[in-house]
């Protein structure tokens, strides 16, 4: 009988999933894999009228997309992250920090006024990488399929959601301000905008990949996601907001979160 029960054990473990077998690394998520819908699937009034400029429909058509597990961070790289690995690597600090350290209160508010590369280095120095945009779209909807905002729809969010807590503040809040999404992150939405491993291409949607969609291979911008403490209310806080900015870009209103 011991062949036979060391068999079926083999075979039951053997079933599993890997990522299910694992624990998620410290201070990331797992999000599972399956499928999802990326993109708009509605019209909007000023669509609808033929007065919304044809680059603001880059968010349509949606898609279907399979996307294999993977882990996100579940807060946006703070500036004390930010310090660590400026020690480590002796790299150059955002021009806004005095005397190039961190403010002093300021160390768990999200990194600002770092470019793409600068973005892109930090996550391969913890051996992770930034998100493409369908796994950070997939991760900012929380597991709510097909609605604008993670917290449902605008006139529903509690009080404590993204939408009032974290926008209209001046300047990007502490990371984990406000409450979670579905999955257990924090500050998808509302605080400082993200960068994306993707380039951007505005007719992107209408010929993207099904399976685990990478982007365009070559661009001229990076795409962006998630509406800043910047954006005020409206669409631009919805899931599937696209935007794009030049990799040398240095903002305010732009940082980051890492994936793996």
């Amino acid at each position: 009988m011991r062949p036979i029960v060391f068999t079926i054990l083999f075979c039951v473990c053997a079933a599993l999933p890997l990522a299910a077998q694992t624990a998620a690394p410290e201070g990331m998520v797992q999000i599972p894999a399956g499928k999802f819908w990326m993109g708009r699937d509605h019209s909007t009034e000023q669509e609808a009228a033929n007065k919304m400029p044809r680059g603001w429909r880059d968010d349509r058509p949606a898609n279907l997309i399979q996307l294999d597990a993977f882990y996100i961070d579940k807060y946006e790289a703070t500036n004390a992250d930010y310090a660590k690995f400026l020690q480590a690597t002796g790299g150059k600090a955002p021009w806004h920090w005095p005397q190039g350290k961190v403010a002093t209160g300021t160390e768990k508010e999200p990194v600002f006024n770092v470019n793409w590369s600068e973005a892109d280095a930090y996550c391969k120095s913890v051996g992770k990488r930034l998100p493409t945009e369908a796994e950070w779209e997939k991760a900012a909807r929380g597991g709510v399929e097909r609605q604008t905002y993670a917290w449902k729809e605008e006139e529903d969010a509690p009080a404590n959601a993204p939408l009032p807590a974290a926008v209209n503040r001046n300047k990007a809040q502490p990371v984990g301000s406000v409450a979670p999404n579905g999955f257990g992150l924090y500050d998808m939405i509302g605080n400082v905008i993200e960068w994306t491993n993707d380039w951007y291409d505005p007719g992107y949607y209408a010929f993207m990949p099904k399976v685990n969609p990478k982007g365009p291979e070559t661009g001229v911008y990076r795409s962006v996601r998630g509406g800043g403490w910047a954006e005020g209310r409206g669409e631009k806080l919805a899931n599937y907001y696209r935007n794009f900015s030049d990799p040398e870009t240095r903002s305010s209103t732009i940082g980051f979160r890492c994936a793996k």
